[in-house]
């Protein structure tokens, strides 16, 4: 093994001897095994002359190879991947393991990546990776942490158009338990979750309306909304924080008696405060969420207006008067009353004529009403998905700049796909039956690729097992700057209803 490869892999933790308790192995760019010890090699019944500078992953995977393939596409761009895989072994037998792929390094590029793998068939009884006796403990403090929300954000992305993962869904998929997720994601992002999800989706939606390739009734279908009603309130509670949190920034980079005006002026609770805490200004809404008397506060100390936080306040308000913004999206408060409160609170400073720290504005919402939605709508995000299971439908996304698609597992389901099909592969087009479903499936389609036109058809298609059925598909095509880069939707398997409705 070359020196260099073998310093790596004690650097990264992994033992490259014939004592290690996982198996090891290094592939590089072109998917060629450079490195492989003893218990790898031994895992796939070969030889080591066999798989050094030899043998391709392909060709020593096979089938689940193909499987695999967003995991090395994703360690190749550069991000850890860590994931269980089934192997079928030379005896026949189907063993599990959990997988890590850790990206190589060289001149700010990858050339490979190692991998560290851990039979974990004896003991594996689907408990969330962290609860496993693995080498190595990423649910710990480590810089992996880091790393796993950003690809936790990237699988909410990713998700936008297919619902919400859900948190044990995520937990499982990133190797992390629920309750350090949650933690750690409000640490770095203020905000839960869900929340952080909701935000990205009702970005997409501003954008889809201002180019005006949806409606709001289409986009609450794609975002899974139970109704048309939901979204908007969702969209409209969007609008409203995105138009306060630019207000505030505009009153930040205002004069001294500008602040004042716009202050005083804010529909929504904001307060200003000189360096020694005292009120200059604020607005009505701060008055009555508070019960102040107007007459009375100016002038008098901000003395705080949650003091069952006060110590965790006045740290804020330091940091703040330091040039800190703190912000969060959501604090629940519990009251000395047993009453308990979800508050959206930000608190920066401002700045005066001379660009010297003046003071502090603080702004806060109760969204207490909206909190308690957001819980009954993960409610039903999980009961929708349940139904969309029960119900047959799928979703499915075809990205023309990067020639890739995908499909669900429902939609695979219908297709009665093998596990290496292409979805995007030209030869899908023949899958729809030849004749009036065919012709209208090419010319819908490219309506959506030329124009942005949005679809809803019902056709026939033979599936991959040669069975007829009767689908319906709806698209949603992605247009930007005029050019169609993407087209995602919903694939419905209506065959039950189809024959039902023709024999009535």
């Amino acid at each position: 093994m070359p020196e260099n490869i073998n310093n790596k892999l004690v650097a990264w933790g992994f033992e490259a001897d014939s004592h290690a308790i996982a198996m090891l192995a290094y592939w590089d760019r072109e998917l060629v095994c450079r490195y492989a010890n003893q218990l790898y090699i031994e895992w796939f019944g070969k030889r080591r002359d066999e798989m050094i500078d030899k043998i391709k992953m392909q060709d020593l995977f096979g089938e689940l190879f193909y499987n695999n393939l967003p995991y090395i596409t994703g360690v190749l761009e550069g991000r850890i991947q860590r994931f269980e895989l089934d192997i079928k072994v030379p005896s026949g037998e189907t063993r599990t393991a959990v997988a890590t792929y850790s990206p190589d390094y060289e001149n700010g590029e990858v050339r490979g990546f190692f991998v560290h793998i851990e039979d974990v068939t004896k003991h594996f009884d689907r408990k969330p990776y962290n609860q496993l006796n693995i080498q190595h403990d990423y649910d710990s403090e480590t810089d992996f942490g880091g790393k796993i929300l950003e690809e936790v954000t990237g699988t909410l992305k990713a998700s936008l158009l297919t619902g919400f993962p859900g948190i044990t869904k995520l937990s499982k998929q990133h190797y992390i338990s629920e309750s350090k997720l949650k933690r750690d994601f409000k640490a770095k992002f203020n905000s839960s979750i869900f929340s952080y999800y909701r935000n990205l989706q009702m970005a997409l939606a501003e954008k889809y309306l201002e180019e005006k390739k949806c409606s709001k009734k289409q986009l609450a279908i794609i975002f899974n909304f139970s109704n048309p009603s939901n979204f908007s309130a969702c969209y409209k509670r969007y609008l409203s924080t995105k138009s306060a949190n630019n207000l505030i920034e505009n009153i930040q980079k205002a004069t001294d008696e500008q602040y004042k005006t716009f202050v005083s002026q804010a529909p929504f609770a904001i307060a200003m405060l000189d360096t020694e805490m005292k009120y200059l200004a604020f607005s009505n809404k701060w008055i009555t969420d508070y019960n102040y008397d107007e007459a009375k506060l100016a002038g008098t100390i901000h003395e705080g207006i949650f003091p069952e936080l006060k110590s965790k306040f006045d740290d804020i308000y330091k940091t703040a008067l330091n040039g800190k913004i703190n912000k969060c999206d959501e604090e629940l408060i519990e009251r000395a009353d047993g009453s308990k409160v979800w508050i959206k609170w930000d608190i920066r400073p401002w700045y005066n004529y001379k660009n010297v720290i003046g003071g502090l504005l603080i702004c806060t919402e109760d969204i207490s009403a909206l909190k308690l939605k957001d819980l009954e709508n993960i409610r039903i995000l999980e009961i929708l998905n349940k139904t969309n299971e029960i119900a047959r439908i799928g979703t499915w996304n075809k990205n023309f700049k990067k020639n890739a698609a995908t499909w669900s597992k429902i939609t695979k389901e219908i297709l009665e796909a093998p596990e290496n099909a292409d979805p995007a592969s030209s030869i899908n087009l023949n899958l729809y039956k030849e004749g009036k479903s065919r012709d209208l499936v090419k010319e819908t389609f490219n309506k959506a690729f030329e124009n942005g036109l949005p679809f809803d058809i019902e056709v026939d298609l033979i599936t991959f097992k040669g069975n007829l059925k009767r689908v319906r598909v709806i698209g949603y095509p992605e247009v930007l700057n005029g050019t169609c880069e993407a087209i995602a939707g919903i694939f419905h398997d209506i065959t039950n209803f189809h024959n039902f409705k023709n024999k009535k």
